[in-house]
């Protein structure tokens, strides 16, 4: 029964998918940002960890396996930088069949310790690291040279102003360097389109990058599917998601999803849909 369930989820993954895909041929490749999933596990609460800083496994085997499943449909799997200090992860499908998705992390002034998985682990693909534009320190330029001399792609992205009063990735602009990247080597250097092709993306959080995705999803629409695992715990810890205000002023453009569909994996809820744009 748990198998059929995460083929069901995965079909409906598929599908969306290949809509995508058609749209990609259609446009001819051109202004089309890659597929987007946007996925996360939380409480029943709406909680995504008990403390901040702090990973809290909520996610039952099957929901895992299942996360693992979808990651594999997809070319690439993005994290926040507090995800990546917090949890160390290996981003790997390992209870699954299938492609390991490029790891994509999101760090605004390159805080990324340099003894992560992800960097020194075999097993693991080496990230691309997408830093902001005006991050300009002698110290943070120093950091990215490190990074590029242990096989790290490093690129410059837009920033725009967050509720903290400092400057973020702009996640539009970052979808979109990554999209003309594949452009670019598929057009220019078409030996490497494995290492750097990357049509469709996996973002799995944590709580800051999914708050900014929701934000700014109400106005630019780079957000095709959203996959939520609901498991039966309270926790009572940071929330999955932080307020919308003020990038959202009204009930009626609260994000909300369309045609929505729910599955029950062992004791875990899943629920599943592209956003109403």
């Amino acid at each position: 029964m748990t198998d059929t369930v995460i083929m069901e989820v995965r079909h409906y993954v598929c599908e969306a998918l290949e809509n995508w895909n058609r749209s990609f041929v259609e446009k001819e490749q051109k202004n089309l940002l890659p597929f987007v999933t946007l996925t996360y596990a939380q409480s029943i609460d709406g909680s995504l960890t008990a403390e901040r800083g702090k990973p809290t496994l909520l996610s039952g085997p099957a929901s895992l396996k299942m996360t693992h499943t979808l990651r594999t449909l997809h070319d690439g799997i993005l994290v926040g930088i507090g995800t990546v200090i917090a949890d160390n992860p290996s981003l790997n499908t390992r209870l699954a069949e299938g492609k390991c998705p490029r790891p994509i992390i999101i760090d605004t002034h390159l805080r990324c310790p340099t003894t992560i998985k992800l960097f020194t682990l075999p097993t693991c693909e080496k990230p691309v690291i997408l830093y902001g534009r005006d991050s300009q320190d002698p110290d943070i330029l120093m950091r990215k040279q490190t990074f590029e001399m242990m096989g790290v792609s490093i690129f410059e992205c837009q920033t725009t102003p967050g509720d903290d009063g400092r400057n973020h990735v702009d996640l539009q602009d970052a979808l979109q360097l990554l999209a003309d990247l594949t452009d670019s080597f598929v057009t220019f250097y078409a030996g490497v389109v494995k290492q750097h092709g990357i049509n469709s993306i996996m973002i799995e959080g944590g709580s800051a990058i999914l708050t900014s995705c929701l934000q700014q999803a109400t106005t630019q629409h780079f957000i095709d599917l959203v996959v939520v695992t609901i498991v039966p715990t309270f926790i009572g810890g940071l929330r999955a998601v932080s307020s919308l205000l003020p990038s959202i002023t009204t009930p009626s453009t609260f994000p909300r999803l369309k045609q929505p569909r729910f599955f029950v994996l062992e004791e875990d809820v899943i629920i599943l849909g592209p956003l109403d744009h």
